[in-house]
This record gives structure tokens, sequence and C-alpha cells, in this order.
């Protein structure tokens, strides 16, 4: 079958309906939550200059109030209207790093994915990953960025196609499916790293890079069908030698809002039975919002700490109710510290 042509992408954006500039909302790692904690980080944005940037957009936008309840509130569900306003200010503050050209791949892939309507999904798909390829050949080493974003695209169709295999019992399919998916992660890895040696001033961030390590966990876990991916013993150890919770760290030491890497480095630490990782990422998740000293806290789509299976062995031996209660006095004791 022919190789993607430019009229041909075109005519499978119509097909599709418009796609977003932006990643998908709610279920994306980034939430409004983050974003909002994001922009507000940045050089001179104070709640003044923040407000004024939202009705430049919609003067009817966002009021300081809400704004500022949204900032302090994991758990507060956005409204669709705030969701799109956070959204554009956060996409023209921090564009995605990689070429347009090369990004728009990805939203094409991502509203592929999403359709339901679509008969010759697969079919698109595959040419879809032909063009890439064929991109990918012809792209110089140096150009790193554009590497970076067509092996993450590469990583994530070959992602998509592991459940699936789970569910038909194709182990041999799965393996090599699961392998190739890696090593377009690794790639990606790669050269976002040589990109950061190359120009330090325009370095990608550690969460981009902390993604891709998620990415790269998530084939494991989805390698194995669901009951069993908490004592998964290739799992286990993959978490185990990859760092991935020193991965974590770095993330949330750039980013200290990023309670949902927080909740990650607690779940897996747990399955891993690790009792100073357990501490270690408890306090980092209480220092982002006490209110997750609650094991019944839910933030805005995510089930809460209290029942979820894999965080039973650091409930049971570590984050037992004599400790919660000396966590709840410390932190009762800085804040009437604070005041």
């Amino acid at each position: 079958m022919a190789l993607l042509t430019t009229g041909y992408l075109r005519s499978l954006c119509c097909s599709m309906g418009s796609i977003s500039l932006f990643h998908s909302g709610s279920r994306s790692m980034s939430s409004i939550y983050n974003k909002i904690h994001r922009l507000k980080r940045q050089l001179g944005w104070s709640w003044e200059h923040f407000h004024d940037e939202i009705n430049s957009i919609d003067p009817d936008g966002i009021s300081p109030k809400l704004l500022q309840n949204y900032y302090r509130s994991p758990h507060k569900k956005p409204t669709p209207h705030v969701a799109q306003i956070i959204e554009f200010l956060h996409h023209e503050c921090f564009p995605a790093p990689f070429p347009e050209e090369y990004d728009r791949l990805m939203h094409l892939y991502r509203g592929l994915r999403m359709s339901r309507r679509y008969l010759t999904k697969e079919n698109d798909t595959k040419n879809l990953q032909r063009h890439v390829e064929k991109q990918l050949e012809e792209m110089a080493e140096n150009e790193c960025l554009g590497r970076a974003c067509l092996h993450w695209l590469l990583g994530n169709i070959e992602f998509d196609r592991i459940a699936p295999l789970v569910e038909k019992e194709a182990y041999e399919a799965l393996e090599s499916t699961k392998q190739l998916a890696l090593g377009h992660y690794r790639e990606v890895i790669s050269a976002l790293e040589a990109h950061n040696h190359l120009y330090p001033d325009e370095r990608v961030t550690t969460y981009h890079l902390y993604r891709v390590h998620y990415n790269m966990l998530a084939c494991y876990l989805n390698a194995v069908t669901e009951k069993n991916r908490s004592h998964d013993a290739v799992t286990l150890q993959y978490i185990r030698d990859s760092g991935y919770l020193e991965r974590c760290k770095e993330a949330i030491a750039e980013e200290p809002f990023q309670w949902s890497i927080a909740l990650n480095g607690l779940r897996f630490s747990s399955l891993l039975e690790d009792e100073a990782s357990v501490k270690s990422f408890f306090d980092l998740l209480i220092a982002i919002h006490p209110r997750f000293v609650d094991l019944s806290y839910e933030p805005y789509n995510q089930l809460s700490i209290s029942v979820m299976e894999d965080y039973r062995w650091a409930i049971k031996n570590i984050l037992t109710p004599a400790y919660l209660s000396l966590l709840k006095k410390r932190l009762n004791s800085k804040m009437i510290t604070k005041k």
C-alpha cells in the first residue's frame, strides 16, 4: 500500500473532524491543576498578571477567587470553559518541544485512535506508521527533536497493540510488539538527552523524559493481565532495575506540584514492598497537598489510595492509623506555626 502523501494526510484529518492542538484533557498526565501551577510558577506571573492573561482571552473567563480555588484543589473538576482557557494559555506558554510538522502527526494519531466511527482505522494506522518510518530514514541524525517525536509516535503505535494481543493470548507477537515499543521509547530518551547536551539553554523538561519512562513501564504493565500486574515478577524487576522511582523524584523536584507522579511513586514503592520509598513518596504527596494524609481523599479523576489494591502493602505495613495520626499532628503543627 502506498505511503501517506500530504494530500492523503489532509483528507484523513478532514474525514475525522477537527483535531485539537492540545493534549487530551482530564485523562492526560498533566491535569488542569498541574497546568495552573506550571503557569503560575513563571517569572512575573502574579495572580493579577495571571488574571490579566485570562481576561485577554475571555473577559468573562475565570474569576480570581475561582482560579485560586482550582490552584488549591487537586480534587476540583474543571468546567469545559475553564479547561479550554487554561489549555489555551498553557499551550501558548509551554508549546510542545517538537517541530510542529511532526507534532501534528502525534495529534493525528491520537485523533485516529479516539475515533469510534473510523472503519479503516487499522489500515490507516499502518499507513501512518510507514510514512513515519520513511521520514525517520530520511532524517539527519542531528535532528534530535524530530527524531524523538517520530520515535515517540512509533512507540505509541506499538504500545496500543499490546493490550489486544494480551486478550488474544498471542504471547509471541505480544513480546515482540512490547520490545518494539520499548526500543522506540529508548530512542526517544537518547534523542532528548542528545538535544539537552547540545542545547543546554533549550532543554526539554524532566517531565517530558519522565513521561517516556512511564510509557516504558506501562509497556510491562499492559503486557500482563490486570489481575496479575501487581505481582508479576518481570514487571517488578523492571521497576527495580530501571530507576523509575528515581525518575519520579527528579520530576517532582523540578515541578513540586506533581501529585500524580508522587502517587505513582507511592504505588510502585508499595508493590516493591520498599518501606523507605513508601515513606519518602508519601511525605512528598502530603507536602504537595495535606489532604492526601486522608487515604480516602480522591483527587480529580483518581481513585483514593484506600480502595486501590496496589497500595495494600503500604497501608497495612506503613500507612497505619497510628502513623497517619502522627503525620496529621505534624501537619497541624506546621499550620499553626504558619498562622
